[in-house]
């Protein structure tokens, strides 16, 4: 399945909490240090992104965030400013295998690894729990099959 990222700065809005800059190397270079494992990694702010770097502001409501996460000046689209030499743990991260968006477009539920869905309406959530009760799906094909015809059927776009 593909993964289309919708900049939302979710994922980065904790980060802070992993990765800490240990060293500033000059000319938009970085050391970081994993906090977790305690390996570092060389970044670089890219060219393209170095303005939003300076002048732009971490997402609102981010508890502790990735020192290089920055909102682009309408505070719509979040950016990594170091995307083309983010760290492994970056480039490997979806936060979602199935996307579900209401009408306008806004997500209101994801499904991530096996069978992990995370529903973000509480109506629909409920909906959901009776629905799931009534299965019985023996493999991650079926299950996925199952969550899309049940958005789908619900008038709900569902991106996988």
């Amino acid at each position: 399945m593909s993964y289309f990222c919708q900049q939302c700065g979710e994922c980065c809005s904790v980060m802070g909490q992993v990765f800490l800059v240990v060293e500033d190397l000059g000319a938009y270079r970085y050391l970081l240090r994993n906090e977790y494992t305690g390996d570092t990694i060389p970044v670089e702010i890219t060219p393209t992104l170095r303005e939003l770097f300076l002048t732009g502001t971490a997402p609102p409501g981010s508890q502790n965030p990735c020192p290089f996460v920055r909102w682009d000046a309408g505070q719509t689209l979040a950016f990594c400013t170091v995307h083309l030499s983010r760290p492994d743990i970056c480039r490997e991260y979806q936060c979602w295998r199935i996307l579900v968006e209401d009408e306008k477009g806004r997500r209101v539920a994801r499904v991530m690894d096996e069978r992990f869905l995370c529903i973000e309406n509480e109506n629909l959530r409920k909906s959901w729990e009776l629905f799931r009760d009534s299965l019985d799906p023996s493999g991650r094909e079926e299950w996925d099959e199952i969550v899309i015809r049940f958005f789908k059927e619900r008038g709900y776009t569902v991106r996988v």
